[in-house]
């Protein structure tokens, strides 16, 4: 299981699912918001400790107005995440997942902000 989080740099990410079954339950960028979401570091990474596969809205109640997004995706399936949406996984079986994140034509310019903010933050 993984914590709902977005990924670091403003990157994009694509999982495939080499083995085995997984859920995911994501977020568009919209809800970060309603989340509950901690900047993890200089990269602009964000984790949240509200559970999406049992919400608890007496200690997260901003969440309710969030819309979530499940998907099973089964073996020999991809997902792809564009930057910035939440995601929570939870493996259905024993499971092997490839991942990647990447950067394209659409990412790049706040990519490249973000990894000019970490390396200035490690200077300072």
């Amino acid at each position: 299981v993984s914590r709902l989080h977005h990924d670091t740099y403003a990157t994009h990410v694509w999982l495939s699912q080499i083995r085995g079954r997984k859920q995911f339950i994501v977020y568009a960028p919209e809800d970060t918001e309603h989340l509950h979401g901690v900047q993890d570091d200089e990269a602009d990474g964000r984790t949240s400790l509200f559970d999406p596969s049992r919400p608890d809205f007496e200690a997260f109640p901003k969440a309710r107005k969030a819309r979530a997004f499940s998907v099973v995706v089964e073996e020999g399936e991809t997902v792809v995440l564009p930057s910035r949406w939440w995601h929570w996984a939870k493996s259905l079986t024993p499971s092997v997942t490839l991942m990647r994140n990447f950067v394209n034509s659409t990412n790049f310019g706040e990519y490249m902000a973000c990894q000019e903010r970490a390396q200035a933050s490690r200077r300072a």
